[in-house]
């Protein structure tokens, strides 16, 4: 639990330098412009994954003498997708290099991708967590040897070699696990019920993406490139604190399971008064770190937006893994869905009048109306002894 941790808050740090180098050596337009390539990559991905991971770390629990069989029939199954991508990148009417690199890129992200079931499983996470550093530290030099002659272009090719570099490390390791016996070859088939099986896991991991994200997608639509940079840098500090909530209570989880539903309101509460101790120190090294490292001109009300936007996941995350106990899983979809809709909606009415500030007031208005929602369902919950049993 501890490496996994570690490996959740070290590549944060380490992304930063990646947009900080950017920046600082050629311009926010340049990482605005990259980010509008990298969400369209990273979506994609998140769709070619189609919850493989979820999935497999269940079909291995449940079939461990299978795990090889297992791992090459999801890649080779969720490869035909790769198809439908090639014809959305063609779409977007970049110029051909460029969709070749960027295809390459989501190839890449497809291989290094597969092996977070077998890293899960076998918990192996010092050793991805040493393979990711290092695809970031090589990231970070070629931009820095690089420097001002970065290109767009460039910076698509050093992602995506960065990737397969990152997937081929992770073959050797994994080789046994992934491929079996030898002697007798690939044997991955494509699986026809594997997309229906695998569904829920992909539903609840897409709803959580787009929740976290509809706000971005919305701000590289609408605004400037150096607009879009600047905001997709801020809001990563922002659920990085967010992130912080996670890391707190992972240790814990098992043990929310099995605790008297009265505790987890005490729980949520104590978490809650935690993510308030936090915020004002953590605000702070953001905006720090925006001002003097960036050099973003960052008026303090957006710290206030900003303050409201990581506040309720204090509150909520909890009273989650309490519904869970309950078997509300679909309902915590549905306030997932709830909180994507409203955040488009209100991004769709607000971005027009108040450019990154309305971005944040809506992601921000989202995460209140997804804990009222998480309250709601709780006390509905509470009130029916039937439901709330393990």
């Amino acid at each position: 639990m501890l490496a996994s941790n570690v490996d959740g808050l070290l590549l944060p740090v380490l992304n930063i330098a990646v947009s900080l180098l950017v920046v600082r050596i050629t311009s926010p337009a340049l990482w605005g412009e990259f980010v509008q390539v990298m969400i369209v990559v990273q979506l994609g991905v998140h769709i070619l994954a189609w919850g493989n991971k979820e999935y497999l770390l269940r079909a291995f629990s449940l079939r461990p003498d299978q795990v090889a069989q297992q791992w090459q029939a999801s890649l080779a199954t969720r490869a035909v997708l790769l198809g439908a991508f090639v014809l959305v990148v063609i779409a977007l009417g970049w110029p051909v290099h460029r969709s070749l690199l960027v295809i390459v890129w989501a190839v890449a992200s497809l291989a290094h991708q597969a092996y977070d079931a077998l890293i899960a499983y076998r918990r192996d996470f010092v050793y991805a967590s040493l393979v990711e550093s290092g695809g970031l530290i090589a990231t970070v030099a070629a931009i820095i040897t690089i420097g001002s002659g970065l290109s767009l272009d460039l910076l698509i090719a050093i992602f995506a070699a960065a990737t397969l570099c990152k997937a081929v490390a992770l073959w050797p390791r994994y080789e046994r696990h992934a491929f079996g016996d030898r002697a007798k070859g690939w044997s991955g088939r494509f699986d026809r019920g594997y997309f229906r099986a695998a569904f829920p896991f992909f539903l609840l991991g897409f709803s959580g993406m787009l929740q976290s994200r509809v706000d971005l997608y919305c701000v590289s639509l609408f605004l400037p490139r150096s607009e879009v940079g600047q905001y997709q840098v801020f809001i990563n500090l922002l659920i990085y604190i967010q992130s912080v909530a996670n890391f707190v209570l992972a240790p814990f989880i098992r043990t929310l399971y099995r605790l008297q539903r009265d505790a987890i309101p005490t729980i949520a509460i104590r978490l809650f008064a935690f993510g308030l101790l936090l915020l004002p120190v953590a605000l702070a090294a953001a905006y720090f770190v925006l001002t003097r490292l960036y050099h973003f001109e960052v008026p303090p009300f957006y710290m206030a937006a900003g303050a409201f936007f990581v506040a309720p996941i204090y509150l909520y995350l909890p009273i989650i893994y309490g519904l869970y106990r309950g078997g509300e899983q679909t309902n915590v979809l549905r306030v997932n869905l709830l909180g994507i809709v409203a955040n488009l909606l209100l991004n769709l009415t607000l971005l027009p009048q108040l450019a990154m500030l309305g971005a944040l007031i809506a992601a921000a208005a989202a995460q209140w109306l997804m804990l009222l929602s998480y309250l709601w369902l709780w006390r509905r919950l509470k009130g029916n002894p039937a439901r709330a049993l393990p």
